[in-house]
């Protein structure tokens, strides 16, 4: 073949057919267009609590700003509001989190902070620190779940009835998240192929000899510190107590999918509703996402430990007469806010309230769903295990500051220095 047949025909090129898209396009807030296509998996990107958070903030942003008359573009509004969520009240933390919010919200509309006002929001957050510092009524810092101990962990375990599907489900999913230090999220968005049993050999510290031991490798696809989806593993071995083992609660949990005829690819930890159906079978509402419709939420996870916490006696159950003087508090407040003369006097009645209901909730023990986390880290250090050791089970990056704050800051007893002092009577 000569290699002048390899060349194009001469003449102009073919005309490409397009075709026309089913959605518009959407027009962006600081101007330009995009694809409602890119523009859904940009708002995808971001998880659905994120967006809540940063979706309420916004708006209590904009209600400030319609009420006293401030533009949300406005060159120190965001100042403004953050020194009026301080005078209300609200901790420090959540002054943060809204400067955070509203600083990239505003650089998204081309609509930024300039550097000035960045350092005098900065000052208001830090001021604003110190006064709950020096606050004798409240305990500074933000109100953290309890861990949950393995002595705790028997309890919540023991007050399942594990004869029945929802028992059954629910040790899974207590022991798994334990085992796992699992944020509530990622027991619940687990697939049946996330999990592999296995048998591994460990030397016994004593002999030195390799002994046979059941293990667990449980594959977490994505989380809150894997936005990227890159994949991280959670490596457990069996202990030897068969009410706090994992592996024996999965097996349990799969015996029960294999006799519903539902030992299929899909959600590990599925939906049970009041008469026993499960996943796709059980009524109500499903998750959105259809691919893992019958699956549970993250919700759900929390709830269950929750309720396990009640049930274990670890947390107090209000009654109906201390839930309704709650929301009379806090209706009464509101409206004595509503009726004062001035915003000054309205920001210091819902920052009474604030104060105490913060006291009273501080008053109490709290286990959500993030305890399960907190408790096995815990015990983990609290066992000699080194942190770098325990933050890669845990998922932590090695510079992560939010690790920092589940390591005690407390001198165990047999190693305080005041006991050297020892003086004479």
């Amino acid at each position: 073949m000569a290699s002048t047949e390899l060349a194009p025909a001469a003449g102009p090129a073919p005309a490409v057919g397009r075709r026309a898209r089913a959605e518009a396009d959407v027009r962006l807030p600081g101007g330009g267009r995009i694809t409602a296509s890119a523009a859904r998996r940009l708002h995808e990107s971001v998880p659905r609590s994120s967006r809540s958070a940063r979706d309420s903030r916004w708006s209590g942003y904009e209600t400030w700003c319609d009420t006293y008359g401030w533009d949300t573009a406005e060159d120190n509004a965001v100042l403004c509001y953050l020194d009026d969520l301080a005078g209300r009240g609200h901790p420090a933390t959540t002054l943060d989190a809204h400067f955070g919010t509203l600083r990239m919200l505003r650089a998204m509309y081309r609509t930024p902070l300039d550097k000035m006002e960045v350092k005098s929001c900065l000052a208001i957050v830090s001021q604003r620190r110190g006064e709950e510092a020096d606050d004798p009524l409240v305990e500074p810092g933000p109100l953290q779940a309890d861990g949950v101990d393995l002595t705790e962990l028997r309890l919540m375990v023991r007050k399942l009835d594990r004869t029945t599907v929802r028992g059954r489900r629910d040790a899974a999913v207590l022991l798994l998240d334990w085992w796992m230090a699992g944020r509530a999220s990622e027991p619940a968005r687990l697939n049946l192929h996330d999990i592999k049993f296995t048998t591994v050999k460990i030397t016994d510290p004593h002999t030195q000899q390799k002994t046979p031991r059941e293990a667990l490798i449980v594959k977490i696809r994505r989380s809150k510190a894997d936005q990227q989806a890159r994949g991280q593993e959670v490596r457990i071995l069996a202990p030897d107590d068969q009410d706090l083992c994992p592996l024996h609660a999965l097996r349990e949990w799969l015996d029960v999918l294999a006799d519903d005829g539902q030992l299929t690819p899909g959600p590990l930890l599925r939906r049970i509703d009041r008469h026993g159906n499960i996943g796709v079978k059980a009524a109500g509402r499903h998750t959105k996402d259809e691919r893992r419709r019958g699956g549970i939420t993250a919700d759900t996870v929390s709830d269950i430990v929750k309720s396990a916490a009640r049930a274990a006696g670890l947390t107090p159950t209000p009654t109906p007469e201390e839930r309704a003087a709650v929301a009379l508090a806090a209706r009464e407040a509101k409206q004595a806010a509503e009726q004062a003369a001035t915003a000054e006097e309205s920001n210091a009645i819902l920052r009474a309230w604030r104060t105490a209901r913060r006291a009273a909730r501080a008053a109490v023990r709290r286990i959500t769903g993030h305890s399960m986390r907190r408790g096995c880290i815990q015990a983990m250090l609290d066992a000699g295990t080194p942190p770098e050791v325990v933050a890669l089970h845990s998922r932590h990056s090695p510079r992560s500051t939010a690790f920092d704050a589940y390591r005690s800051k407390k001198l165990n007893w047999d190693q305080n220095p005041t006991g050297g002092l020892r003086l004479a009577a």
